[in-house]
């Protein structure tokens, strides 16, 4: 009973990675056995420290390049899907009229919210929003763009999770995914938690997501998704 509780439980534990990853070597291995991937690519909720100007995050992450390739926000609402501490957010938070950050994971929604009060009223139009792992919890047509960063795979039963999200988003709304590449990066998971980027491609094409494109070649060790819904 308990290892089927285990089991079902681990997509949860899995799905709030919006943030910072780092990739473990060989000799941490052994004393990570046993440990989820959450428990080895970013720190406990207990002891969340990320700034939402992780320097070190941004040196390769490259949110600019990401935010720019997203284009104008003005008058528009963005879901962060995955949002963990906040990194994203708050950067969409400052050209978008809305940004609904969404996380399985209440002490990192606390978190956010308390970085609200520190940054001021400008952060007002972030909206925290708890959500199971295999559910949007998006009203319809609510956003114009869903960013989902570091965080694809740890979404279980795609085949339904997305088609709701389609229900979320507004016609002509686009999808935006960043993640990993694989191969032997210094960041990120280990390559069994990474899909490839044509493989997200044929599945968003298969439930009927249209203009998709890959990019590989802006970001060392990620690539950028962008697709559309008709």
């Amino acid at each position: 009973m308990y290892r089927n509780l285990i089991i079902l439980l681990l997509p949860a534990l899995l799905f709030s990675c919006g943030g910072d990853t780092t990739k473990v070597n060989d000799g941490e291995k052994d004393a990570s056995k046993g440990a989820s991937v959450t428990d080895r690519a970013t720190p406990p909720t207990e002891t969340i420290e990320v700034d939402i100007e992780d320097t070190k995050r941004t040196e390769w992450q490259n949110p600019d390049l990401i935010l720019d390739r997203i284009g104008d926000l003005e008058n528009k609402s963005v879901a962060d899907i995955g949002a963990g501490s906040g990194y994203f957010t708050f950067k969409i938070a400052r050209r978008a009229a809305k940004v609904i950050a969404l996380d399985i994971d209440p002490k990192a929604l606390d978190y956010i919210e308390s970085q609200k009060e520190i940054v001021g009223e400008w952060s007002n139009n972030i909206e925290v929003r708890l959500t199971p792992p295999d559910v949007p919890n998006l009203l319809e047509e609510e956003v114009d763009l869903v960013l989902i960063v570091n965080t694809y795979n740890y979404i279980p039963n795609k085949e339904v999770y997305f088609p709701r999200l389609l229900d979320g988003m507004k016609p002509g709304a686009r999808l935006v995914i960043v993640d990993f590449k694989k191969g032997e990066i210094p960041i990120g998971p280990a390559d069994e938690y990474k899909v490839e980027a044509s493989e997200i491609k044929s599945f968003l094409r298969k439930i009927s997501f249209r203009k998709i494109n890959i990019d590989e070649e802006s970001l060392q060790y990620q690539y950028i998704i962008t697709a559309e819904k008709k």
